[in-house]
């Protein structure tokens, strides 16, 4: 059994939130009335700030988009009701999804190992990770998907993980997880009894304490192989 991570490890998010939020802010930018490149760090800052508060349950999905909308607005002294703020995140949403799409080496690979069971285990709200599969149109390469909103644990939790396996019916020692975070999916996975795969695209450099049974590989293209030898192990 082979589970992925979706974000920055099928999806290209940083893509997709770049180009999101710039395009988003051309639309407003008489409201925003700032440099693009000041607009791109604030709104970053507070995307960090406010998704850390949700996966930390001190906020829901939706409070965590609306009071993101509103410190971005309060930046330049506009003050938006909920309402506003709802509406202003539904024009960024439909930027940002019109973004989405996969990396390179995610069809060829999915397609090279489509014969075993595959599964996700995401952060997140279940709808908008359903959303995005199906945007880039590898939903059908998936059995299970579980995600945090749905289990009540967010990564690096082995919880989550745990609750994986039990859905899918496997032992933790016979399941993989593929990632692009180390301390998040490698580190989480690995401590939960599964064998980690760190997905390393930006090469950075590995901390000298890795664990030995973490698995690095810095494109999905090598990802059968990967697997392949590890099973034979």
């Amino acid at each position: 059994m082979i589970f992925f991570d979706i974000d920055e490890t099928l999806l290209d998010h940083d893509y997709a939130e770049k180009m999101g939020a710039i395009d988003f802010f051309q639309k407003l930018i008489d409201v925003l009335n700032l440099q693009e490149d000041e607009f791109a760090i604030q709104w970053n800052a507070l995307s960090k700030k406010y998704f850390e508060k949700y996966l930390a349950k001190e906020l829901s999905f939706q409070e965590q988009r609306r009071m993101r909308m509103k410190e971005m607005f309060a930046y330049v002294n506009v003050e938006l009701s909920d309402e506003e703020a709802d509406m202003k995140f539904e024009i960024y949403l439909a930027c940002y999804q019109n973004n989405w799409k996969s990396f390179e080496d995610v069809i060829p690979c999915l397609n090279e190992i489509q014969g075993g069971q595959l599964g996700i285990i995401s952060n997140g709200d279940y709808k908008q990770q359903i959303e995005k599969l199906e945007k880039m149109g590898i939903r059908q390469f998936f059995s299970f998907i579980i995600t945090s909103s749905e289990v009540g644990y967010a990564k690096p939790d082995v919880r989550i993980f745990e609750k994986a396996r039990s859905i899918a019916g496997q032992n933790l020692r016979e399941c993989f997880y593929v990632g692009d975070r180390l301390e998040v999916d490698a580190m989480g996975s690995s401590n939960a009894g599964m064998k980690a795969i760190w997905l390393n695209r930006k090469g950075e450099s590995s901390p000298h304490n890795l664990n030995e049974d973490i698995i690095v590989i810095q494109s999905l293209d090598e990802l059968a192989t990967v697997i392949n030898n590890a099973t034979i192990k």
